[in-house]
């Protein structure tokens, strides 16, 4: 028996599907529309939940899957379908070819076209999901390809009885195209989706902790001894001086006041901040850029030295002239990274060769004034 759509997902989750994507590909739009020069516009998605047997797109056939998957911070698959009349337009607005009067073929050019499209597209919406989610998403590069049968299709992503989310978006590029594309993900996806936006009911809530009891009234301290009431003191006669007694004190003042309660305090050592220099260490994602950034092709140049030489000269240029440099025999050469002088060396000839032995390289404040 197959499971309600209610069972699955309440009105409110299917909802928020509709809104996470609807933040994620709509703030795409913007960059996709820098790239193809077009005004392009992205409206708010219909959610449908159904099984995979029912999901039906021959109106878009001929039509174009592209497959995303996610490697870091969802666990997935996004397909999206698109028409091959739509995707003509968009290989042609970023080759700037028109196709219109010809048969669109999916060879290398077009796959990278579109993948280059998606790329974009997907990842401008990944990051835009990360900073709703506030969690770190990262897709791997888009595949495309052609769709000649939908069953076919179905069954390499989804089982039979399997239900699927699709999710409906209208496409508009300035005055080219206003149509529609698909998305197809799993359940987990996008429960995992609901759950990373903390809607609804999670599914295991913690048992509620238990309030401390309300401490136990505490006895009252006792009363402090009341002073002893002072004795009148007798009249001494007037006429007769009475030689000088001392008289005793108040039993007031000698009357001794309880001590306060002492108090102990638990003293311990001062910390203080530690200024000394730590190793950095690098997340994942920041071990994949430097990598991706260390793999980065430089050009590099040795210079022998220059000259200058008019026009007239350099005309009269034939096999055997010689060109005076401004270099002496034997000094140092110029190596240069992308136009930048960064070293000084020495030529060295390795296996018939030419080569450059470093002997100088300038230092990174310098470098970085010649940026």
């Amino acid at each position: 028996m197959e499971p309600n759509n209610e069972e699955i997902f309440s009105a409110m989750d299917i909802d928020a599907i509709g809104e996470i994507l609807n933040i994620s590909l709509g703030s795409s739009a913007t960059s996709v529309s820098e790239m193809l020069e077009q005004r392009v516009n992205i409206t708010t998605p219909r959610v449908e939940v159904m099984p995979s047997k029912d999901v039906h797109f021959e109106s878009m056939e001929p039509a174009i899957a592209v497959e995303i998957n996610y490697v870091s911070g969802l666990d997935g698959k996004n397909i999206l379908i698109l028409k091959e009349s739509d995707v003509k337009v968009i290989v042609g607005l970023l080759l700037h070819t028109d196709y219109s009067e010809q048969e669109f073929v999916m060879d290398e050019m077009s796959i990278g076209a579109i993948c280059e499209v998606m790329n974009l597209m997907m990842g401008a919406s990944a990051t835009a999901l990360s900073q709703f989610l506030n969690m770190a998403i990262n897709i791997s590069p888009p595949t495309s390809f052609q769709i000649s049968n939908s069953e076919q299709f179905k069954s390499k992503y989804f089982e039979t009885e399997e239900t699927v989310v699709t999710v409906h978006f209208n496409l508009m590029i300035g005055d080219v195209v206003n149509s529609e594309f698909i998305s197809l993900m799993k359940i987990s996806l996008a429960k995992e989706l609901i759950r990373s936006f903390n809607f609804g009911t999670p599914a295991e809530a913690e048992p509620p902790k238990a309030e401390p009891a309300p401490p136990k009234p505490q006895p009252a301290p006792p009363k402090p001894p009341q002073p002893a009431p002072s004795r009148p003191q007798p009249v001494q006669p007037k006429p007769q001086p009475a030689p000088a007694v001392s008289r005793p004190a108040p039993a007031m003042e000698t009357a001794m006041s309880p001590e306060p309660p002492q108090q102990n305090y638990n003293v311990g050592r001062v910390a203080y901040q530690s200024f000394d220099a730590e190793d950095t260490i690098l997340t994942n994602d920041q071990n994949n850029n430097l990598n991706m950034i260390m793999s980065v092709p430089l050009q590099i140049t040795v210079e022998i030295g220059r000259t200058k030489k008019p026009i007239k000269d350099i005309l009269d240029f034939t096999s055997g002239t010689i060109v005076e440099l401004d270099k002496q025999a034997g000094s140092q050469v110029d190596v240069f990274v992308n136009g930048k002088p960064i070293a000084k060396g020495d030529v060295v000839v390795v296996d018939d060769f030419y080569g450059v032995r470093i002997t100088e390289v300038l230092s990174n404040n310098e470098i970085m004034k010649l940026i």
